[in-house]
Order: structure tokens, then C-alpha cells, then sequence
């Protein structure tokens, strides 16, 4: 089930529990960062998680309106009444991930949506760094972390870089993913360019899940498009981007997303006839 949070009883009744042992560890951190910035919450871990037992870390980039908002869950979970939420959970039904083997985290813990909707600077990432450190120490099963968003990818960038915690993370065998963030915006893409871009986040969990010692479940058939020549994939991907492109702020975001939704060989058939068209003219 997803969007399990939109029901109060089962949102009270979660809550009720962020003390268990499951979560206990992770939760009194989440204490003790509120406690360090004042006036700032960082939303608990839901309970239906087994933080303790987790052998993959599934990173976004800052709690959402929904699980730290004035209106959210106050948890991260993959119950919560959004979109993003919803298609994490269905993610990890595909793949055969359970909520024994996977805990949610964000590159800056602390709720900061309202004021860095469109994502966070350096400063943050840098913050959110020692915290991530800090939840690791506590959770030594976890061996894979899979990074959802360009926040995310520089988190952990820089856990693993040589002038952090380069290290610690070799000892502990620690291994990251980069993947698309699970968010609509993330996701406005037409078919079958959806469904390819779903498949690929879930070949990176399936990956982080062996190195964690776990099987997947295998990938279903995907039926993909008909080859296109250069000129029809850019013809193509003008009338799809045309209408998303409300100005120049998001373009190169959509268009990033959009050209790495595509299959390898239809982003290398643009790419070629991009150049071409560019070095004829």
C-alpha cells in the first residue's frame, strides 16, 4: 500500500511508536540535531522501517512538505501522502526491497523546504554531512547508499572524497549509487521515457541489493520504442520539452532529466546529430 499517512489513525499510530527499537537509535538522533539547531525539526523515522537491521541507505536531498511540513506525517516514510513517497514504495515492491532492509535519510536532515525549494546550497550539503557520519556509526549493516537527486549526488561525493570521510567509508565497504530523485518534477516525462527512467532506479537498487548481500527480484520484460533516427529523436524531444519548459531557470534541469531518462543508444543518436547539425552549419 502507499499514501498510508493521508489516514490519521495509522499517522497517530506511527507516531505513537518512534520510540521502538527498530528506530530508537535513529530517532534520538533526530533528538539530539533538533536540540543543536533550534527552531528546525528533522522528521523521526517511521517506525514500519527496521532501521536497525537496514543494509541500504536511501538518500534524498531535504525532508519534503509532507514529512516535515506544517501539515506532514513529521516522519520519513514511504507512506507519505506525495507522489515522491508513492513511487519510492513502489520501487522497492518491484525490486523485492522491505522496509526491514532500507531506511530513508536526507542530505540535510533538517526541514528547509519552504525557504530552498529548488535545492540547496554547498553550505547545507556540508552541514548535513557529519549527521549522515553520525547515523552510519549507529547503523554498521548498512553497506549500500543509494543518492536520489543532485543534492543527494553531492552529499555523497563528498562522504566519500578523501578530505571527509573517504576512509571510514572504505573500511566499512560503504558503496554508492547516483539515481533520479523520486519526485514528480523528476518524473514529468511521457511514455515510454517514464517507464525507462523507473526501470533504470530500480536497476540501481538492484544493484545496491547485491552489494548489500541481497537478491532482487529480476526486471520484467520493458517494450521499448522503435529505433529513431537523429532527426525524429530531436523533433521528438522539442515537442516534449517545449511545453515544460516554463523559462530559462528549469530548462537545463528538464532537459538534463529528459536526455537522462533516454535509452543509451537514443542519447547517443542525439548527441550525434546535434554535433553533426552544429559542425555542417
Amino acid at each position: 500500500m502507499t499514501r498510508r499517512m493521508a489516514d490519521p489513525a495509522f499517522r497517530d499510530d506511527q507516531m505513537s511508536r518512534i520510540h521502538e527499537p527498530q528506530v530508537s537509535a535513529i530517532n534520538a538522533l533526530c533528538d539530539r540535531l533538533m536540540e543543536e539547531l533550534p527552531g528546525y525539526s528533522v522528521p523521526y523515522i517511521a517506525p514500519h522501517y527496521g532501521a536497525s537491521t537496514a543494509v541500504i541507505l536511501a538518500l534524498s536531498s531535504n525532508p519534503g512538505p509532507q514529512a516535515g511540513g506544517a501539515t506532514g506525517s513529521g516522519m520519513l516514510s514511504r507512506e507519505n501522502n506525495d507522489g515522491s513517497a508513492a513511487r519510492m514504495g513502489d520501487i522497492y515492491e518491484t525490486v523485492g526491497l522491505t522496509d526491514d532492509q532500507v531506511v530513508p535519510w536526507n542530505a540535510y536532515p533538517w526541514h528547509v523546504h519552504e525557504t530552498h525549494p529548488n535545492g540547496l546550497p554547498n553550505r547545507l550539503i556540508d552541514d548535513g554531512l557529519d549527521a549522515l557520519k553520525r547515523l552510519l556509526d549507529l547503523h554498521p549493516n548498512i553497506q549500500s547508499i543509494v543518492a536520489h537527486g543532485g543534492d543527494a549526488h553531492r552529499s555523497v561525493r563528498q562522504l566519500v572524497s578523501k578530505k571527509r570521510f573517504g576512509e571510514y567509508a572504505d573500511a566499512r565497504g560503504l558503496k554508492t549509487w547516483n539515481t533520479r530523485h523520486t519526485s514528480n518534477r523528476a518524473f514529468i516525462l511521457r511514455e515510454p521515457e517514464k517507464s525507462i527512467a523507473l526501470e533504470g532506479v530500480c536497476e540501481v537498487y538492484r544493484e545496491a541489493m547485491v552489494h548489500a548481500g541481497l537478491t532482487p527480484l529480476s526486471a520484467g520484460k520493458l517494450d521499448l520504442p522503435v529505433p529513431m533516427t537523429g532527426p525524429e529523436l530531436r523533433a521528438a524531444a522539442r515537442d516534449e520539452l517545449l511545453p515544460l519548459l516554463p523559462g530559462a531557470v528549469e530548462a537545463e534541469a528538464r532537459i538534463r532529466d529528459y536526455v537522462h531518462a533516454l535509452p543509451p543508444q537514443r542519447s547517443q543518436r542525439l548527441l550525434v546529430e546535434l554535433l553533426s547539425r552544429d559542425l555542417i552549419s
